[in-house]
């Protein structure tokens, strides 16, 4: 927090703050599409071809990490903004890492898909992306045929 206020505070003089307006990973910006941020997201969305990707907004040195070298030769609208552009979408609290994207959502299975997995994980009200994340790595480690949230 203290290092995007500082830089906030370099680039307009006073401190912005902002009101927390956190943007859960996934939520959907208002015209059917879901946003994803933060580095590891994003890589697997770009890797993952039923993702549907619409839009990248991305800091130069989130690109490089990502290994984008050609904004212009990716296959959707790419903008090379700053971190505070993206802060805005998310909210300040948000660690986006430098990069979010707005894709169409992936078709989600069907509960009968799943045949005989013994072990299905339901999320209800976890929102915190660290939480899912080590709990999502948890049920892949575990065999879980599924991970169903609310």
């Amino acid at each position: 927090k203290l290092r995007r206020a500082h830089r906030d505070q370099k680039a307009g003089g006073a401190p912005a703050f902002r009101p927390r307006q956190p943007v859960p990973p996934g939520e959907a910006p208002g015209d059917g599409l879901v946003r994803l941020y933060g580095l590891h997201t994003v890589r697997a969305a770009l890797d993952n071809p039923r993702r549907k990707i619409r839009k990248m907004l991305v800091t130069r040195n989130a690109a490089e990490r990502l290994s984008i070298p050609d904004l212009a030769a990716l296959p959707f609208k790419a903008e090379l903004v700053e971190p505070k552009d993206i802060d805005k979408i998310t909210g300040s609290d948000a660690v986006h890492q430098g990069v979010l994207i707005e894709a169409e959502p992936l078709k989600p299975k069907r509960l009968d898909a799943l045949g005989d997995t013994r072990l299905v994980l339901v999320l209800d009200q976890v929102t915190d992306p660290h939480n899912v994340g080590a709990i999502l790595r948890s049920a892949v480690a575990f065999g879980a045929g599924a991970l169903i949230t609310t």
